[in-house]
């Protein structure tokens, strides 16, 4: 293998003053629910090792299948479904078999939820067989669910697979597994892990099948702190060595990755020697510490990504997870091919599989959701297979820019921003969608409420502020202990900024969004009562203290003790700063009209968040609209609901910044 010894992938970061939009008029005339509708396909499509066979998920009445369509004569089979439950994550065993779970939906409630399981079966839909019951069938016969995650094949056209469960380690503090060989025509488990180190939550295989690195999450003795160890043997017979040690809450971790095909060369990503940033390092295994550096970004971490080619024994390259997603080829032959697809499918976002003479290739655009495509290596041929959402075919939509901003502080904030496509952008009323998490981040892709409320003359900003994932510890730990303080102000910022464009028209502004997104419209309601004339918050925290003392809630344990008190502010020494930041606390300050909606089984940000907000809000007067969603925890999973709610949301939002508003 070959690979650039140091590796620096810029980030493409468009500065906000050099935003112009292509006059070609949205298409006002889609239906609000087209947006919000089920694609034809679910998830990625999945070539199998011998490249003749594409697995993919497809609704049959109302339910994701799944279906196998032979390369060669295009014939498409459903080898698996389910009247009550979507099928999900297919994977293939070998060329003739597949493994795959049960879902009724990806917003499901967790503690809830009654799928899961793992199942296989041939690609002809023969040999079903039952390898982990769901929650629901184990519940029903009075046995505890055993759920596995698969490491991955066995390789060389075996039946088995390489997978891990926590039988032996459920009472650990962070839990803890052990790595056994599943065999699916049998369902039969053989233990590989009868020496293990520890409380062990990840392994890593070599490409031999042998378990070389194990990475443990303990819960230290005295100071209470998260620790990761990190574990190395030579090979299966060898003791097991510590190799690495961290605390979650200093940033530091390691993420192994995997090892190239020599089975000695370690890749690992994290942030070493004091870099802001994780990056791709080759383990130094002379001196246990990260040695060369083998990718790394300006604007985000690169802490996974790394690309295998099994058939051709290759490290191919790394993805990064930018605010555009990026490959970077280290072979080759596959930028060779990156290059050609590029220029056959030009202004668009590529992507593709590639086993034997096939490449499996997806494409999405400003006017495309996604669509893929059958490239034939040999005969250079390039072929539609099929579009991810039809309905909007042909239809006109709006660019998700990448633009950034500058906080009052000076930090540089992220963001994207949909301009409704053929209108000036100029005194455009604007709705800032604010992501969750709050530790998480928005990415590039569709997004049906952003381009909804595009097509109908409303400008989205998506900020990154701080304390979003993904763009460096600074960041990151510069929103800790700042909910409504610092990371509030990201928001404020952003807005301004558009405004003193001329982009924005100041009387024309809506905050939303869900979970932590639904406590910034409050509190930005609270902190900016003239800033905003709506807001709309569903799923969303109103006390950030109920977090740590809603006894029904699962934020709990010792992830929250440590890392969470940390992040979020400690409920036996932050008081003060509970009750500052409270938006129930301070919602007298609050002028503008509120639209509401919790889930009725949410336990992530139970209902009585939102309750609580809606009385005290009604008791002193304001505008509430309120909505519960039955059955739905945090987030909705019903395609009924999802329209309802995009509809809802259009109708309030036009309401009070709609065109009938302008002054």
């Amino acid at each position: 293998m070959k690979y650039t010894p140091t590796l620096t992938l810029l980030a493409l970061l468009l500065a906000c003053g050099g935003m112009h939009a292509h006059f070609a008029h949205a298409d006002e005339t889609i239906p609000i629910a087209d947006f919000f509708k089920k694609s034809e396909f679910s998830g990625s499509p999945t070539l199998s090792p011998d490249g003749q066979n594409l697995a993919v998920l497809t609704p049959r009445n109302g339910r994701f299948v799944l279906a196998i369509i032979n390369l060669e004569t295009r014939a498409s089979t459903v080898v698996a479904s389910d009247p009550d439950w979507d099928v999900t994550s297919p994977l293939w065993v070998n060329n003739q078999r597949l493994v795959f779970s049960i879902s009724k939906g990806s917003s499901e409630v967790m503690e809830k939820q009654t799928g899961g399981g793992l199942f296989a079966v041939n690609r002809d839909g023969s040999a079903f067989r039952i390898l982990v019951a769901s929650v629901k069938d184990a519940m029903s016969t009075g046995k505890p669910y055993k759920p596995v995650q698969v490491l991955k094949r066995v390789g060389d056209g075996s039946n088995d697979l390489i997978v891990s469960n926590n039988e032996r380690g459920s009472g650990a503090d962070l839990g803890a597994s052990d790595v056994f060989r599943m065999d699916t025509t049998t369902g039969r488990k053989t233990l590989l892990t009868f020496d293990n180190p520890g409380a062990v939550s990840d392994w890593l295989l070599d490409h031999d099948n042998v378990i070389r690195v194990a990475s443990a999450m303990s819960v230290e003795d005295g100071s209470k702190r998260i620790k990761q160890t990190v574990y190395y043997r030579e090979e299966d017979k060898a003791p097991w060595k510590p190799i690495y040690q961290a605390y979650a809450t200093e940033g530091k971790t390691m993420n192994p990755l995997g090892f190239d095909f020599d089975n000695k060369t370690l890749f690992v990503a994290g942030r070493f020697n004091g870099r802001d940033k994780a990056g791709v390092h080759i383990w130094d295994f002379s001196g246990n510490k990260a040695g060369d550096l083998i990718a790394e970004d300006t604007l985000v971490d690169v802490n996974n990504g790394l690309l295998f080619d099994y058939a051709r024994k290759k490290i191919i390259g790394v993805q990064v997870d930018g605010m555009k997603p990026t490959k970077h080829y280290f072979d080759p032959e596959y930028a060779r091919l990156q290059a050609s697809l590029n220029a056959s499918l030009p202004n668009e976002e590529v992507n593709f599989q590639w086993r034997g003479d096939h490449a499996v290739v997806s494409a999405t655009g400003v006017n495309n959701v996604g669509k893929l495509y059958l490239f034939n290596t040999r005969k250079k041929t390039l072929e539609p297979l099929y579009s991810v959402m039809p309905i909007l075919d042909g239809k006109k939509l709006s660019e998700q820019k990448v633009i950034s901003y500058q906080a009052r502080d000076g930090l540089n904030i992220p963001a994207y921003l949909t301009l409704p496509q053929g209108r000036a952008p100029k005194a455009l009323p604007l709705v800032a969608y604010i992501h969750g998490g709050p530790h998480s981040r928005d990415h590039f892709q569709y997004d049906p409420l952003s381009q909804m409320l595009a097509s109908r003359g409303y400008a989205v900003l998506q900020p990154q502020f701080r304390m979003s994932t993904g763009f460096g510890w600074k960041h990151h730990t510069a929103g800790w202990k700042q909910w409504g303080l610092s990371m509030q102000d990201d928001i404020t910022d952003g807005i301004e900024e558009l405004v003193r464009q001329g982009i924005v028209d100041r009387k024309r502004v809506c905050i939303i969004g869900a979970s932590y997104g639904g406590y910034a419209t409050m509190y930005g309601l609270v902190k900016n009562p003239d800033l905003y004339q709506c807001g709309i918050n569903w799923v969303g925290v109103t006390d950030v203290k109920m977090l740590f003392t809603v006894n029904w809630s699962d934020m709990s344990g010792p992830v929250m003790d440590d890392m969470g008190a940390k992040m979020h502010g400690d409920p036996k020494t932050d008081d003060a700063y509970f009750q500052k930041v409270s938006a129930i606390g301070n919602a007298a300050r609050i002028k503008a009209p509120v639209l509401m909606a919790y889930g009725s089984e949410d336990m992530r940000v139970p209902l009585i968040h939102g309750e609580k907000m809606r009385d005290q809000l009604r008791k002193q007067g304001n505008t509430v609209e309120w909505m519960v969603m039955t059955g739905e925890g945090h987030g909705w999973a019903k395609e009924s609901n999802r329209i309802l709610w995009g509809e809802t949301v259009f109708r309030f939002i036009d309401r009070y910044i709609g065109p009938g508003t302008a002054r």
